[in-house]
């Protein structure tokens, strides 16, 4: 197997070679062309599809011992992935009668075929190919569609009959999967129609719906309000100050929460079977009839309460917040919203903020919102040292009424941890076998791999061993379980060939999956679940009718999602068809529902399942000697979980999550011209410019893996301090120390992923 590299206190992993000529961006350094340049320009929309697809149905093409059909098929999949649409469209005439399952599919990509040439009068022509498949519901749709989007391509055609197709198909699939798309284009059209109240109606229904259009509806719909002719019903106009709240002024959002209230109001007098039901909990406190739900009533009075906060108009903010902890619940939120506008005449308000101080307390002493308060807290003494404050903020929060937070699990870790560090091991080995007493948790985890250096200290070497090993045993592909691996070789507890390394055992396929089923005891078979389905989706994905697979899977999917031999078959086909995404998030599954423990000596096909390496060619030639393409891996499935399309909340993009200003500025130093970012979204690009990244944050911080994650995940500020704050501590103090919980938790899941793949691979 690979080297591992790592003792008890390294602080370094295994220097690589000097990357200095890559360090320098100067124009006087020339990048040497990437052998992947014009595939890493392809668009994100386009990539599964013109590079991984068609790279697959070309090997399936080329591939002698596949049968002749399943070749021909390839051959035409290679020509309409690669957009060819001429060949693609003849190759697929010829196929229309060799598969009788796939002519309605075989005369759909024929027809895509000459829609993606421009020749829209010959998607109709095409389309009548399939005059047998009337009964066929998926089909008729889908052609139903195919010829709108013709129609609307055509320019020789009129808005109205553009129009008209739009309605038709819409009256026949209004809840269709790609209704909303149709439904915002038909909404323009009746709106440059002048048929202002029917186009109103649909961008309402776009911005209470689950859409991309929301924002263009919102605008259109600000447009036809300010015309002023088209009256608005009262569920259009909560639907839309839900949005005019979020992006207008203060003001604006008032007028149209009193206006709904006057609504409303005039509605539960002149039409009382309109007030809906007060709800049957008669824990809820009864409210004022209306006409709108309880939730919205109580959303529009919240914001109600915000935008007069706002409007600095504090005394009938506070007259709100007070209404709805009156009217609805105590809300520690609330609580404090009014704290904070009473505390602006502090002395004139002393007696109320008193008592609502009090109220808080008593609502609020075992809420989420006090668990983070009293961890920060916590953290905080911890770093500055004054342990015996921070051991109080800790051991509050272990309080069994905090019940399931995690801030409590890591409370009784950290309390153990401080006492480590201050070098009291007797009371520190209490502390963290008290930590390890919740089952399954990974603070427990990190308890049990320090009550074993905790015992090391004393000399304790048999209750080390047994705390090492049964870190091991918990949480066998973890952090911490590697760690403690290290640390039983460190430290001669055991012989290195009886070390429990997850190297998995070899079996054959056979065995792999009887020694899945043996780990799912309980679970009831489906009959979906087949040989029969499993070699047709199979076939399908090697015909290149990736799409048709899916579907049929699908079928089996929706009675099979906790069967882990149905995962774990579906993901090894997903990633041998290059549909990587879909196969990990099914490996996440398998994960997920196995008794981890299964997991101490499980067969080497199954982790490498867990820990797949796609992309290999790319990463491989990127990372060269400069970094270990493994280290690579690590980030990109903590990152991305291997889908090259994903997106952050705040903004990072792709398989290595890299923010597009990066990425301009790795494309720059990379001499990548007039770079776009959202080629980001393009795998090869981002594996080049998140190899380039890393490499270059490796060189920055020496080598140490620590660091160069710390920045990744949290930026160079911190890290530095992080990084002078740890000088000199050994590595296990000093991950434990970094300040932020989300990189500290980051650290440590890549380095788990990175170590688990030098256990199972032995190179790329």
């Amino acid at each position: 197997m690979a080297s591992l590299g790592w003792s008890a206190d390294a602080v370094t992993v295994a220097p690589a070679m000097s990357s200095t000529a890559v360090l320098d961006s100067s124009a006087s350094i020339v990048i040497p062309p990437s052998p992947y340049a014009d595939l890493e320009q392809i668009p994100s929309n386009k990539f599964q599809n013109v590079v991984v697809r068609a790279e697959r149905a070309l090997k399936n093409s080329l591939d002698s011992t596949l049968p002749k059909k399943v070749r021909d098929f390839a051959k035409a999949a290679y020509y309409y992935y690669r957009e060819d649409w001429d060949s693609a469209y003849a190759a697929y005439d010829s196929l229309r009668s060799t598969d009788p399952q796939l002519t309605g599919d075989v005369i759909l990509r024929m027809a895509q075929s000459v829609y993606r040439k421009g020749d829209y009068r010959a998607v109709w022509e095409t389309l009548k190919l399939g005059k047998g498949l009337e009964k066929d519901e998926k089909w008729q749709r889908v052609s139903s569609r195919l010829r709108i989007e013709a129609a609307m391509a055509d320019s020789t055609l009129s808005d109205r009959a553009h129009a008209d197709s739009l309605k038709v198909f819409l009256d026949k699939y209004s809840k269709s999967s790609d209704a909303d798309v149709l439904k915002y284009r038909y909404a323009c059209y009746l709106e440059k129609f002048k048929q202002l109240k029917a186009a109103k109606k649909l961008y309402t229904q776009l911005l209470t719906s689950p859409t991309p259009f929301k924002d263009s509806s919102f605008a259109a719909i600000r447009r036809l309000r300010k015309v002023g002719r088209v009256q608005e019903t009262l569920p259009e106009k909560v639907a839309y100050a839900r949005m005019a709240c979020a992006k207008d002024e203060a003001s604006v959002c008032l007028s149209l929460l009193d206006s709904i209230r006057i609504i409303d109001s005039a509605l539960v007098l002149s039409n009382p079977e309109q007030i809906v039901p007060a709800p049957e909990d008669t824990s809820l406190k009864p409210l004022p009839p209306s006409t709108l739900n309880r939730d919205t009533r109580i959303y529009l009075w919240e914001k109600r309460a915000v935008t007069l906060r706002t409007l600095k108009r504090n005394a009938e903010s506070i007259e709100q917040f007070r209404y709805l902890l009156d009217s609805v619940e105590a809300r520690p939120l609330w609580m404090q919203s009014v704290l904070r506008l009473l505390r602006s005449h502090a002395t004139k308000n002393a007696a109320e903020i008193k008592r609502m101080d009090s109220l808080l307390h008593e609502v609020n002493q075992y809420s989420k919102e006090n668990a983070n308060n009293l961890w920060v807290r916590g953290f905080e003494y911890e770093q500055e040292q004054q342990y015996d404050s921070a051991l109080i903020c800790f051991k509050q929060l272990t309080d069994r009424r905090f019940k399931n937070n995690m801030k409590r699990q890591w409370a009784k870790f950290r309390i153990g941890f401080i006492y480590y560090k201050q070098e009291m091991w007797n009371e520190a080995i209490a502390a963290f076998t008290e930590a390890t007493k919740d089952q399954f948790l990974w603070s427990g985890s990190g308890a049990r791999m320090f009550l074993g250096d905790a015992y090391m200290k004393l000399g304790k070497d048999s209750l080390a061993r047994a705390a090492y090993l049964d870190c091991i045993r918990d949480f066998p592909l973890a952090y911490y379980a590697h760690r403690s691996r290290i640390k039983l070789e460190e430290y001669k507890l055991m012989a290195a060939k009886d070390i429990p390394f997850a190297h998995g055992i070899p079996m054959s396929p056979e065995q792999t999956l009887a020694w899945i089923r043996a780990s799912q005891k309980g679970v009831r078979a489906d009959s979906s679940y087949n040989p029969e389905r499993y070699k047709r989706i199979k076939t399908l994905f090697q015909y290149g009718f990736a799409e048709e697979a899916f579907a049929v899977y699908d079928e089996a999917r929706k009675k099979n999602y906790k069967r882990l031999d149905f995962l774990y078959e579906y993901g090894k086909l997903f990633y041998e068809m290059g549909e990587t995404a879909a196969g990990y998030r099914l490996a996440r599954q398998f994960q997920n529902n196995i008794d981890r423990r299964r997991l101490m000596a499980p067969p080497i096909a199954v982790l490498h399942y867990l820990y797949p390496v796609p992309y290999t060619e790319q990463v491989v030639y990127h990372s060269g000697t400069r970094i270990d393409p493994f280290f690579v891996y690590s980030v990109m499935r903590q990152e991305s979980i291997f889908n090259f399309e994903i997106a952050s909340k705040v903004g990072a993009c792709g398989l290595l999550q890299i923010m597009p200003k990066t990425g301009e500025m790795l494309a720059k130093a990379e001499q990548i011209p007039d770079f776009d970012p959202k080629l980001l979204y393009n795998a090869y690009m981002n594996i080049r410019l998140g190899i380039r990244y890393l490499v270059d944050l490796k060189a920055e911080y020496q080598d140490d893996y620590m660091y160069v994650l710390g920045n990744y995940n949290a930026g160079p500020k911190p890290t530095k301090r992080w990084q002078a704050a740890g000088e000199g501590l050994p590595w296990d103090i000093r991950v434990e120390e970094i300040s932020y919980w989300e990189t500290r938790e980051y650290v440590k899941r890549v380095m788990g992923n990175y170590w688990i793949y030098q256990e199972i691979y032995d190179k790329l």
